[in-house]
């Protein structure tokens, strides 16, 4: 019986794990203080868009360093060798951004952070550039 009863919780969080909320570690309004502060040298950090390429033409957050789609973050050790560098990651609606989070942290990333989605960004009365 106690076998069955594990058996069932485990299924369970299988099954809901996918479904869990995501939430974004910063606001837009913060993010958008984040970018004013790198402008006027108060703040390092790298701003990347794990969206797509066709995504990221679409519309990008301004002062995004780079498009890296979350399922490619691996190769973000190519461009960012310090491990203690700030890094901001985004998305659309910031589920990629918390698995693209994830992931480099167990790469030994210490200082990521999910700013959530564009929506968010948008919702809020902020513009996204083009290229």
């Amino acid at each position: 019986m106690k076998m069955l009863i594990l058996s069932i919780i485990a299924l369970g969080f299988f099954i809901f794990y996918p479904y869990r909320v995501i939430a974004a570690d910063i606001s837009p309004d913060e993010l958008r203080n984040f970018i004013q502060d790198r402008n006027e040298e108060k703040k390092s950090f790298i701003l990347i868009d794990v969206r797509t390429s066709q995504e990221h033409q679409e519309g990008y957050i301004p002062g995004t360093d780079l498009n890296l789609p979350y399922d490619q973050i691996e190769k973000l050790s190519q461009f960012v060798n310090d491990k203690d560098k700030m890094i901001i990651l985004y998305c659309r609606s910031g589920r990629r951004s918390e698995i693209a989070k994830d992931t480099l942290i167990k790469m030994g990333y210490k200082n990521v952070i999910n700013a959530g989605g564009v929506k968010d960004w948008v919702k809020k009365g902020y513009k996204l550039e083009t290229k």
